[in-house]
Parts: structure tokens; C-alpha cells; sequence
């Protein structure tokens, strides 16, 4: 099937892969990028220009992802953005209707994958040792075939460096005004007009002035006890050490630093389908199933933990990581028949490493314990439009 839904985003020198044909690295392209560890990766990799990938990012680049296997994989007759944009037929039609149906399930899925990944970095975060923000490695898998059981094709979407941060929760080092200090602020300035009924219930003059006197300097103690606070706090502030942020800080930049993720992805899959690591594929209209790996103590409505499909795709991600880092050829028993692994890598500037043990998740707690979990949807396809 020809690449059409590659045509949106060309690359920006046509000709460079064909004059780098001897280039093993080929499908590995950066957004832009310098001093990425290199490997011997079978797999397309995407290595993006920040130090920890956030869950907008791993958002946006899975949806990316699904709209390019609906169509590699023949599920829809165009690309999805396109799809989008047609107008609807007069009459009730079936192609129609599935159309409106999957284009409406793809929606949902993806105002949903922001808060999964959302809730997926928050249940890490809280799984980790105290102190540890090392980032993870996150996997979502996009099954295309009749059922969650029978799938024809598996593409693991793999996220290298995932933030980990529980969403919601204040920042334990930003200042806080303590309460017992607010109460004696209040108590300070009830003194003055204590000491004013009492000067005013007194007849003498003189116990009158000088309670005038004293409330001045009552007063000007409370100011400067107040400077002294003000200043305590400011200081304290300027003490913060704020985290470090991604090279993009305005909503503007943010978009134009995703599309361009995008582009970099469309690149990637386009290269690697020329190097036979692609994934497209010409398959019946089926339907399309979305599985995520997370900790059993996350929580999200629209997932549902699916254990009894532990073995075969922790089978799956098996292979997709000994793809990613082949083993010494005298490792490993070859296989009779073993289908060819699907799947891409999204990484930050750090690379993917050299070793699979970066991305395992040691859990202390059952809670803790990573399983499958699925989409409570699905996405139907179609060929007539």
C-alpha cells in the first residue's frame, strides 16, 4: 500500500535516504537532537529534544500512532485527519454511519489518553521509593483483529523516560503561612484597641496620653514585625528550587514543538517502512483494541485490568524489547514461528540506553505490580466511503 497519509508530512530532504542507504540508523530521527546513545535497534525511534517525556507528549504521539495504524493497516480508506475533513453523504448510508462511529470512538480516545497518561504517571510516581523521579518506561499496545484474544497484528507503542509526578497534589517545598503565626498576628493587633477603651473609661489626662503613646508604639512594632514577616517569606520564596521545564513554555510553543513530533513520527514510520521495519500491512477490516501496561493501583474509568491476558502480551512486550536490544546469538532458542515484531519507540535526548534492565519496574506492594489493562471502547473499521 503506498504511503498516502505520509504525504501531509514531507520530509525535508526526499532524497536523504536514498543516499544513505548503508546507514543502520536510519529510522531513528530527531526533533532536533544532539549526543543520542546509539544502538543497534531493529525498531523505528523517535528521540525528541527534552529530558523526560510529559503525558502531553506521550498523548499526542500515541494518537498520532493509532491514526497511523488505522490506515497502514487498511482499517480506514484514508488517513484520519483527512477521513476528518470529508464532507458527510446525504442519506443514512452504512459507510456513513461507520464512519461517524469510528470517528467519534477515535475522539473519545483521545480526549481520554491525556488524563491516562495523566493518571499512568501519577500511580509510577507514588509506586517509587521516596525521592526517586527516575523516569519510566510506559507501554500501550494497539491490537487490530476480531478480539482482544485473536489479534492479527500487535504494534507496541513504547515510551522511554516518562515523568513521573503525582498530578493534583501542592508542592511540599512552596511556603505556607503557618496558622499559630496568623493567630499571634491577629492577638498583636487586637492590643491597641484594648488599651483604647481602657484610656477612654480613664477621666485623668495623663493615663490618656500616655496610652496614646503606647498605641503608637504598639502600632509601629506591629509594622515592623510585619515588614519582618514579609520579608521572611520573600526570601523564602527565592530560596525555591524550581524544577526544570521543557525547552517550550507558552501554549504557542508547546502546539508547534508537538507538531513537529508529529512530522519527526510520520518521517520515522515512512523511513522504516523502507527498511522493511514498517508496519504496514493490508488486512481485512477488523476491529481495533487499545492495551495499556500500568500498575494495578491505577485508576481510570475507562480502563478495565484484563489479567487474563497477562501471558500473551507480556509474551509480546518480550519480544519487542529483544528486538530493541538483541541478545548474544547463543542466548536464545530460535523460534519456529515467530511473527515479526510492530512497534516504535518514543525517547528523550538521553536515548534508549544500551541494557533492557533500565526499563523494568520493581514493585515493593501487590498494588505496585504491573498488568494489562483495556480500552472500555474499540474502533471498527471499514473500506467503502
Amino acid at each position: 500500500m503506498a504511503l498516502v497519509s505520509l504525504s501531509e508530512f514531507p520530509p525535508q530532504n526526499p532524497g536523504e535516504s536514498s543516499r544513505n542507504g548503508d546507514d543502520k540508523n536510519r529510522s531513528q530521527i530527531n526533533v532536533p537532537i544532539a549526543n543520542v546513545a546509539q544502538f543497534s535497534s531493529n525498531l523505528p525511534v523517535v528521540a525528541l529534544d527534552v529530558d523526560v517525556l510529559t503525558d502531553i507528549i506521550a498523548a499526542r504521539l500515541a494518537t498520532s500512532l493509532l491514526g497511523h495504524v488505522l490506515f497502514l493497516k487498511n482499517q480506514i480508506p484514508l488517513p484520519i485527519l483527512q477521513l476528518a475533513r470529508l464532507p458527510s453523504s446525504k442519506g443514512n448510508t452504512k459507510a456513513t454511519k461507520l464512519k461517524t462511529d469510528l470517528l467519534s470512538a477515535f475522539d473519545t480516545l483521545t480526549s481520554h489518553l491525556v488524563t491516562t497518561f495523566s493518571a499512568l504517571s501519577t500511580a509510577l510516581a507514588k509506586g517509587s521509593p521516596s525521592g526517586d523521579s527516575t523516569p519510566s518506561c510506559v507501554y500501550l499496545a494497539i491490537l487490530v483483529g476480531p478480539s482482544l484474544g485473536t489479534p492479527k497484528a500487535r504494534v507496541i507503542y513504547g515510551v522511554h523516560g516518562l515523568e513521573k509526578r503525582i498530578w493534583g497534589k501542592i508542592d511540599s517545598n512552596f511556603p505556607q503561612v503557618d496558622e499559630d503565626e496568623d493567630e499571634s498576628d491577629d492577638s498583636g493587633d487586637e492590643v491597641p484597641e484594648d488599651n483604647r477603651k481602657s484610656a477612654e473609661g480613664d477621666d485623668d489626662d495623663s493615663h490618656t496620653d500616655q496610652s496614646e503613646v503606647e498605641e503608637d508604639e504598639d502600632d509601629s512594632d506591629s509594622d515592623d514585625g510585619d515588614d519582618a514577616v514579609a520579608t521572611k517569606q520573600e526570601n523564602s520564596v527565592q530560596n525555591i528550587s524550581v524544577p526544570s521545564t521543557p525547552s517550550y513554555q507558552s501554549y504557542t510553543e508547546e502546539q508547534r514543538f508537538l507538531q513537529n513530533a508529529d512530522r519527526t513520527l510520520a518521517r520515522v514510520l515512512a523511513s522504516a517502512d523502507a527498511n522493511n521495519h514498517g508496519i504496514s500491512n493490508e488486512m481485512t477490516p477488523s476491529q481495533t483494541h487499545i492495551l495499556l501496561r500500568a500498575p494495578r493501583c491505577f485508576i481510570h474509568p475507562a480502563w478495565i485490568p484484563r489479567q487474563n491476558l497477562m501471558k500473551q502480551m507480556d509474551n509480546a512486550l518480550a519480544e519487542f524489547l529483544d528486538e530493541t536490544w538483541p541478545s548474544a546469538p547463543g542466548d536464545t532458542v530460535p523460534s519456529k514461528k515467530k511473527k515479526q515484531v510492530e512497534g516504535v519507540w518514543i525517547t528523550g535526548r538521553g536515548g534508549l540506553g544500551d541494557a533492557p534492565h533500565q526499563c523494568e519496574h520493581s514493585f515493593v506492594q501487590e498494588d505496585d505490580e504491573m498488568i494489562w489493562w483495556s480500552w472500555d471502547g474499540k474502533l471498527v473499521g471499514f473500506a467503502d466511503w
